[in-house]
């Protein structure tokens, strides 16, 4: 019972939800954060065996997985670059106005493939054996756009992006009859143990700002707005990566465009990356988490609402 627990990524996503509105809730009632310092940094500096995992992943993928065949990386490849870039253009835009604002573009880029996945596993016998594989593939890239971003465009200290970039890489240098048996032993911990404790750490500070003052603050409107910028990047990058490629797929234009809306759902990457860019207590830090937590809600909900008029695929 407890191993089907485990590899159920539904429950990881929920436990993840549970640690991180109990750190809002303890911090909110409490009037002030119960993590000291020393904690939340040991918990990012933790997050090193999330982004060591994605580089086993990746590594899995290019020799066995939806990777081996090159030819058919372009498409996953350039959905997630596409549905990087437009969000964080889309936030540059609308924060253009706003220097300090403005330093938060990488928010929006990443796709949390724990959320992302637990939302898909409820819908998945409505789609063809490849959606599972594009999403995965796609966010697991973001991913590894997120880990370039943070290590070298965001100003984050040496130690941080030489730990984040160093885990990932490491990951990618594991043999491959090695790799199953590491993740394996490694994923379990990542998924009920350090992701929650990040998330419980990360949201565990007062929220001094409404939800209605989100929806018209730049910062919030640059990250809610990145549901639509991820579906149009996403979607699009996949198109042209179809015509690029030539690849036959089983998955047809409107499977892609739906299963973009789960790039939506931002919240590991997103947290760190808001922690790296604005200072904790201030106003564009509470917004940020606010909206991001919206963001995620927001795509949540409309995923199921796309997928739930679907029939269950024949495949």
């Amino acid at each position: 019972m407890l191993i089907r627990f485990i590899k159920v990524e539904r429950n990881a996503a929920l436990l993840l939800v549970i640690a991180g509105l109990l750190g809002l809730l303890v911090a909110n009632v409490a009037g002030a954060s119960m993590v000291s310092d020393q904690v939340a940094l040991i918990s990012h500096y933790s997050l090193c065996l999330f982004f060591f995992l994605v580089g086993l992943e990746l590594k899995r993928e290019l020799t066995g997985g939806v990777f081996k065949n090159r030819k058919s990386l372009l498409v996953p490849l350039l959905a997630a670059v596409f549905g990087a870039l437009v969000p964080a253009a889309i936030y540059f835009t609308v924060t253009a106005q706003s220097p300090t604002a403005q330093n938060g573009w990488a928010i929006p880029m990443a796709t949390d493939i724990t959320f992302a996945l637990a939302v898909f596993s409820f819908f998945a016998r409505r789609f063809s054996k490849g959606a599972r594989g594009f999403l995965l593939a796609f966010a697991i890239i973001d991913d590894i756009l997120a880990i370039i971003v943070i290590a070298l465009f965001l100003g984050a200290p040496v130690l941080t992006g030489a730990l984040v970039t160093g885990s990932a890489l490491l990951g990618l240098l594991i043999p491959t009859n090695n790799i199953a048996k590491l993740e394996n032993l490694i994923h379990p911990f990542v998924a009920y143990i350090v992701l929650p404790v990040f998330a419980f750490t990360a949201l565990s500070l007062p929220i001094d700002v409404s939800v209605g003052s989100v929806f018209v603050s730049v910062v919030g409107v640059g990250i809610l707005l990145r549901v639509i910028g991820k579906i149009a990047g996403i979607s699009f990058g996949a198109w042209l990566g179809i015509r690029l490629s030539g690849v036959n797929s089983d998955l047809k234009i409107k499977d892609y465009f739906q299963i973009s809306i789960l790039g939506g759902i931002g919240f590991t990457v997103s947290l760190l990356v808001t922690d790296l860019v604005f200072t904790k207590g201030s106003v564009e830090h509470s917004q940020a988490v606010v909206a991001s937590l919206l963001a995620a809600l927001i795509a949540s909900l409309l995923a199921t609402i796309a997928y739930s008029f679907r029939a269950k695929s024949l495949t």
